[in-house]
């Protein structure tokens, strides 16, 4: 998953909330756009979670991205 499609799906309006899948199974919920963040001159980017915790992540755990809810457990 690229960087680019990342920031596409979040900033496509009107907004609507997605799940991020990693390569361990995790799903990260991305709930609102200021839920996503993405570091300058890092490939790594933040998904904040909606309890207020947050994962850094490393693209090349990224697996897909989807609407709708799964039954997999969250981070």
């Amino acid at each position: 998953m690229t960087l680019k499609t990342l920031r596409e799906i979040r900033d496509s309006t009107p907004f609507q909330p997605f799940d991020i899948h990693l390569a361990d199974g995790r799903v990260l919920p991305v709930v609102t756009t200021d839920h996503l963040l993405f570091l300058p001159n890092n490939p790594e980017f933040i998904v904040v979670l909606p309890d207020g915790g947050f994962r850094i992540v490393d693209p090349a755990q990224v697996v897909s991205v989807g609407r709708g809810r799964t039954t997999a457990g969250t981070a």
